[in-house]
């Protein structure tokens, strides 16, 4: 008999294996999510299956109207542009933070990462470092929550810049900007720092709302 705890676990890893397809573009938008299915894949019952989509559909991941299946829930242009110019304002909190907290060797490290993005051929490893380059820009603020904020608005958005390839391919351009960041973090310049963050983001967001809008056209 599963208990309490075992259907939570068991939910939770059905919920962070769905969010990591989808933001992975693995499953697309408009994919019908079948709790039948989903039960049989996962090798469980339909009971964490649906604490899972319900989970998911809390944070916006999936829609479920009464009596119908779960759907993967598309982004519109104009959501994701909202979530990056929150990003921009929560980014920009953050690294003011950072100026005043962060350590000589961070600032090194953020240096080496910039060199192994550099180093990236492939698009999709490519997004998941830029990921990960802000996480490390950003978590020595200490503001856990408004960094969980900050990774929880990429992440919606993340599949996006996955799927465009190409088209929001980017990546010499925002290497330069990653640079002009964290030299302004090491000159101790918070100002500048937040300024060429928001310029950062306001590039990429340009890009991947151009891109999501030309392919509703299609």
């Amino acid at each position: 008999m599963q208990t309490a705890n075992s259907r939570q676990t068991a939910a939770g890893y059905v919920a962070d294996s769905l969010r990591s397809a989808i933001q992975s573009g693995q499953i697309s938008d408009g994919t019908e999510l079948n709790q039948v299915a989903l039960a049989e894949q996962f090798g469980t019952s339909r009971v964490p299956v649906r604490e899972a989509l319900r989970l998911l559909e809390a944070e916006g991941w999936i829609t479920a109207m009464p009596h119908r299946r779960a759907v993967v829930a598309a982004v519109s242009p104009e959501r994701i542009q909202e979530t990056f110019e929150i990003r921009a304002l929560l980014e920009a909190y953050l690294i003011e933070k950072v100026v005043a907290r962060i350590s000589d060797e961070h600032i090194a490290q953020l240096k080496q990462a910039c060199d192994r993005m550099d180093a990236i051929t492939d698009h999709a490893a490519w997004v998941a470092a830029n990921a990960r380059f802000h996480n490390e820009l950003l978590e020595s603020a200490g503001s856990p929550m408004a960094l969980e904020l900050v990774v929880s608005l990429s992440s919606q958005v993340e599949r996006y810049l996955r799927l465009s390839g190409e088209t929001v391919n980017r990546e010499s351009e925002a290497g330069r900007e990653h640079r002009d960041i964290v030299a302004a973090v090491a000159a101790r310049d918070a100002a500048a720092a937040q300024r060429l963050i928001r310029l950062h983001i306001e590039h990429t967001r340009g890009r991947v709302v151009d891109a999501t809008s030309e392919e509703e056209k299609l």
